[in-house]
């Protein structure tokens, strides 16, 4: 398990190879990355929204 760093093949190589590996931060780490991406949305939309309503 791991990156083969000595080898410039993936032969061997199982599972996954990041660490944090069977825990709880890869999917918190998505989640946070939701919420940012939705927040991002939603101001950017309402900015949007203001700026043109003056030249309708």
């Amino acid at each position: 398990m791991g990156f083969p760093f000595d080898t410039p093949t993936w032969d061997g190589v199982s599972g996954a190879i990041f660490m944090g590996v069977g825990s709880a931060m890869p999917g918190l780490f998505s989640l946070i990355a939701i919420v940012i991406c939705i927040a991002a949305l939603v101001i950017g939309n309402t900015k949007e929204a203001g700026k043109y309503k003056p030249h309708k």
